[in-house]
């Protein structure tokens, strides 16, 4: 205790107790010569509670008012008339508010776990359980310092009285008192009751609390008697209400209230209740019974998630829509008159048609004729139907308890839609998005390679395979050099591939999936290569000449061909490298090409060679014999306006004499011998060949 003095000497403050949570009460010494004591108290280090000041002129003062559980500043002062002579004072707490058990459970045969309310300025707990059965009662106590508590030891399938008291050093705070039992309402009126109960030993008043279940947000309505009656009134119709009746103990704190549920006026719920639910049209019926005083119905359907949706009626029947797929659904329905309503306690249960499944994807190696269909379960499912359908309408179904379907002996080049529905007791869901599928392309056939001759292309044709959107073709020739072309019809033609080759060639179909294995076709043979540094050999022959060349690559024989000017054709062929061109005309100028060929193509041609046969012989040979002049004109056709011509006369002993002439066509042999016959021939000579006419006598 602190004291402290003012004017005078010899005040002070006895003692200070705390008989209840809200109660202090202060003795002094009495203070000669006093006029009025006055007492201030105030909460410790709070300016929010307002001080409790009184007056007074005796010695002790019993306080009411405070905050249980705070520390308090008590200050005496003495007053002589208006002066203080005297001041003193002490800091005290008073006890705790009383606490109210607020569970209890049983977690063994002998032990039993309590919470309570958490009281401020509490420093501890008491726990009293007390045993009934026997006299005396035996009790038990435990100290906690929380508002958990556990009482051991006690024994089996007994019944206990328990409460808690809460404590500091002020003391303890007021036991709480037990509340009435016996607790029952009868009812008045539509809107009124009656609540009783017995009678509590030492209790003078109790306390009935009336909380609208409906409304919990609603504070309870609150009264206070002396009589173990209360009528209470203003109560809703069809509505639920909780009545609590507490004891008071000396300090006016209710105890734990004893406390009972009353319905007001209702009606009674329906007592059967059906679904049947429409898979094509997604509804549900729902069919109960009459109920007497019902003006209106109300069916609910509720799913897993705690969603709801309703029909009403003033008939035995509704139907709801809009109802979510794969869903399992409670139904209950609720009668409702002008101003209540009863929920039934039977429910239905029913199932919707399953939902389409969801994510539907396809698996498909090109290399197998499986395909695999799978898809997301859903709920409410038995099994499901996957069908794939190809191009021309064909159908195949697979029936599965999982969630995916291998289809097998698909055939190449196909276009599969692959769907899946679900299927419950009764009801099938709708099909899911479709999936799409080729199949791998089937094998190109009739493939045919080089049949066009074009010089530096090789053009390879096939008959379209099922399923292909594109195709490769790939050729390998002698070099091992590789060449490919594509293209989406049924040809395609290789640029840039030298003459003379002999390929293997292939081709593969693909469409935006799969390729096909290589299909080999047929030997393809580009254009043999031309003949190389062709040329003429005449040998001064009048009617042939012999033309020779380089060989080359691809080529069975060779034709050489000779043109004149006038367009007259000549030629020879041969497997070597050279041919003779016969029937050739005298003195003509030729132009002669080789070409090389394989039976199905010929090459380009070779470089041209242009020769000229041996002149032609002079024709139209006539002698004249001038016999005055023993000498001989010879006269011949010219044919050629340059060169050199012999004629020769030849008699039967073989001498012969000659002339020649250059620029004429004739030419004069002189002193000839008398009584001979001659053989006239006439030689032309251009310089490198030489041609004689027939002989003319």
């Amino acid at each position: 205790m602190s004291v402290g003095f003012g004017a005078g000497e010899g005040c002070s403050i006895e003692s200070v107790t705390s008989p209840s949570a809200s109660t202090l009460n202060v003795i002094w010494s009495s203070y000669l010569g006093a006029t009025v004591y006055r007492l201030d108290l105030r909460v410790v280090n709070s300016t929010s509670i307002a001080p409790v000041v009184v007056w007074q002129q005796s010695t002790n003062r019993l306080i009411h008012g405070l905050k249980p559980g705070h520390d308090y500043k008590v200050t005496l002062k003495v007053f002589e008339y208006n002066h203080v002579v005297c001041t003193s004072f002490e800091t005290t707490k008073t006890v705790p508010a009383t606490s109210q058990i607020t569970s209890s459970q049983a977690i063994s045969s002998t032990s039993i776990k309590f919470q309570w309310s958490s009281m401020v300025g509490a420093d501890g707990y008491i726990l009293f359980v007390t045993e009934l059965i026997i006299d005396p009662p035996k009790q038990y106590n435990e100290t906690f310092t929380g508002p958990v508590g556990q009482m051991d030891g006690l024994t089996p399938s007994t019944t206990y009285n328990c409460y808690v008291y809460s404590l500091n050093s002020a003391g303890r705070g007021a036991k709480m008192v037990q509340p009435p039992t016996g607790v029952s309402i009868n009812t008045t009126g539509k809107s009124t009751a009656r609540v009783m109960w017995n009678t509590v030993s030492k209790v003078l008043r109790y306390q009935v609390a009336v909380s609208d279940n409906d409304k919990p947000s609603d504070q309870p309505v609150i009264r206070s008697t002396a009589k173990t009656t209360m009528d209470i009134s203003d109560l809703e119709p069809c509505s639920r209400y909780t009545v609590g009746v507490s004891s008071l103990n000396g300090f006016m704190v209710p105890g734990e209230p004893s406390a009972v549920t009353y319905n007001t006026s209702t009606i009674n719920p329906v007592t059967t209740v059906s679904a049947e639910y429409n898979c094509t049209r997604g509804l549900v019926k729902v069919t109960w019974d009459l109920v007497f005083g019902a003006d209106l119905y109300r069916a609910t359907a509720t799913d897993g998630t705690g969603a709801a949706l309703n029909c009403t009626s003033a008939s035995t029947s509704c139907h709801i829509t809009m109802l979510k797929c794969g869903e399992e659904y409670q139904v209950h329905v609720t009668a409702i008159s002008d101003d209540c309503e009863s929920i039934s306690n039977v429910h239905s249960p029913f199932k919707t048609v399953p939902c389409a499944p969801a994510n539907p994807e396809t698996s498909h190696d090109c290399s197998s004729n499986v395909i695999i269909f799978s898809w997301q379960p859903t709920n409410n499912t038995q099994h499901y139907v996957a069908t794939a359908v190809n191009k021309s309408g064909h159908k195949t179904e697979c029936r599965t308890a999982d969630s995916k379907c291998l289809f097998t002996n698909t055939g190449c080049g196909q276009f599969y839609t692959y769907t899946v529905y679900a299927v419950n007791d009764v009801c099938k869901s709708e099909a899911s998005n479709p999936e799409f599928v080729r199949t791998s392309p089937c094998l190109p056939t009739n493939v045919r390679t080089g049949d066009g001759c074009h010089s530096e292309k090789l053009i390879t044709t096939w008959d379209s395979a099922a399923g292909a959107l594109s195709y490769t073709v790939e050729a390998q020739g002698n070099t091992v050099e590789t060449y490919n072309c594509t293209s989406a019809t049924n040809s395609c033609a290789i640029m840039g591939i030298p003459c003379g080759e002999h390929l293997s060639v292939w081709i593969v179909a693909s469409n935006d999936n799969c390729s096909t294995e290589r299909v080999l076709g047929s030997v393809a043979q580009t254009v043999p290569c031309k003949p190389i540094n062709a040329s003429v050999s005449v040998d001064c022959s009048q009617d042939s000449a012999r033309v020779t060349w380089v060989t080359n690559i691809g080529v069975i024989f060779y034709v050489a061909v000779a043109e004149d000017d006038n367009g007259n054709v000549h030629s020879c062929n041969s497997m070597g490298p050279n041919c003779l061109i016969e029937n050739l005309r005298c003195g003509q100028n030729y132009t002669v090409s080789v070409i090389g060929t394989n039976i199905k193509c010929n090459s380009s041609s070779s470089n041209q060679v242009n020769f000229m046969t041996a002149p032609c012989p002079p024709t139209n040979i006539e002698a004249f014999r001038d016999c005055d002049a023993n000498h001989a004109l010879i006269v011949w056709q010219n044919h050629n306006p340059t060169g050199l011509y012999t004629a020769t006369i030849v008699d039967k002993s073989g001498d012969q004499l000659n002339c020649t002439s250059n620029t004429v066509n004739d030419c004069k042999i002189r002193s000839l011998p008398c009584g001979k016959t001659y053989n006239v021939t006439v030689t032309y000579d251009n310089g490198n060949c030489q041609s004689t006419s027939a002989m003319w006598s």
